[in-house]
């Protein structure tokens, strides 16, 4: 049996600087219809830089969505045009953490949400941090800031909710698999 649906139509409904936003509706395998909303995005790196301590850097931030203070690996958006993710990772470890690296491993691909995404997230991995020459700036709406915690003290801020978005938990999945 095939799962796959054909698409019959698609309105686009938002189109904005972030994602858009469409309705499908999309023939099913038993010949069925059913609506589909979608969210397309361009896709995100998120990067896991550990320090020569043994530390992760992590960033406090405000998110909207969730009306809360989190706690994650730094991350950004591809932009529109963008192809090489590591040149993007190096971009936002810069403007995040005012670092960069000439070790970045790219260590996953994944989607964020495929019940209704289709946001890629690429995740990069490195332990040669140094400080840059010229630190990019935060976007204009970005405040945040850049903390230090061990893998015991991040696990710890997974259980307190402090962490509780699936990239920085899967980041923490992959460092502790690095440290055995």
């Amino acid at each position: 049996m095939s799962y796959e649906e054909k698409v019959l139509s698609e309105e686009t409904l938002f189109k904005g600087h972030v994602i858009d936003l469409a309705v499908q509706q999309v023939a099913l395998p038993d010949g069925q219809t059913a609506s589909r909303e979608i969210v397309y995005h361009h896709g995100a790196v998120g990067i896991i830089p550990i320090t020569a301590d043994g530390e992760l850097l992590l960033v406090r931030q405000w998110r909207a969505p969730m009306q809360r203070e989190t706690l994650e690996i730094p991350a950004g958006k591809i932009d529109l045009g963008e192809t090489d993710l590591a040149k993007v990772a190096l971009r936002e470890l810069n403007e995040e953490t005012g670092l960069t690296t000439a070790n970045l491993q790219q260590i996953a691909e994944f989607f964020t949400s495929p019940g209704f995404s289709n946001e890629k997230m690429t995740l990069f991995y490195t332990t040669a941090l140094t400080p840059v020459a010229n630190k990019r700036p935060l976007d204009d709406d970005e405040f945040l800031n850049v903390e230090r915690l061990t893998l015991a003290q991040a696990q710890a801020a997974v259980k307190s909710g402090l962490i509780c978005d699936a990239k920085t938990i899967m980041a923490l999945y992959y460092w502790q698999l690095q440290s055995k």
